[in-house]
């Protein structure tokens, strides 16, 4: 099946921030679990140590925190039927969202040498984690709240 171009998010979704992010498996559901999260998508098959995940396995994620857009960007990402997240290197380097079939939307884009690490390390993670890894949307930065949650696994439509 022949992907689309990455395109741009359109500028009303951009959030405040975004930051690599990760938790380990042993932590991961029991954190989330029982939050009140208003889009959320944890598909129970893909519990971490269900997987067989070693609970100190690393999970890693992308967390965006998008002030008072935080429920139009997770509305706006569920309808996209989210998949996976791919650290792309390149000039710039970024972070690419493939949702649907064959659509793909860029997250970010970076030109710094510790981002670029932050990446390998995403994609050395998520490959130790057999292709787990998570996309947040939060409206702060306080840990406190999330506005959606998507547990994603590489090569797989849901």
């Amino acid at each position: 099946m022949k992907r689309n171009p990455p395109v741009p998010l359109p500028e009303e979704l951009w959030g405040d921030r975004w930051q690599f992010a990760s938790l380990t498996a042993g932590d991961f559901w029991d954190y989330f679990s029982g939050r009140m999260i208003p889009v959320q998508s944890l598909p129970s098959e893909w519990q971490p140590l269900n997987l067989g995940l070693a609970s100190d396995q690393f999970l890693p994620g992308i967390a965006i925190t998008g002030g008072r857009k935080s429920m139009t960007i997770a509305r706006w990402i569920e309808a996209s039927m989210p998949h996976e997240l791919i650290y792309s290197p390149g000039a710039p380097d970024g972070i690419i969202l493939h949702s649907g079939e064959v659509d793909r939307h860029i997250l970010a884009t970076f030109e710094d040498s510790e981002m670029r690490q932050a990446g390998e390390l995403f994609t050395t993670r998520k490959i130790a984690a057999k292709g787990l890894h998570f996309l947040m949307i939060q409206p702060d930065d306080s840990g406190m709240t999330q506005s959606g949650l998507w547990l994603l696994r590489s090569g797989t439509l849901l």
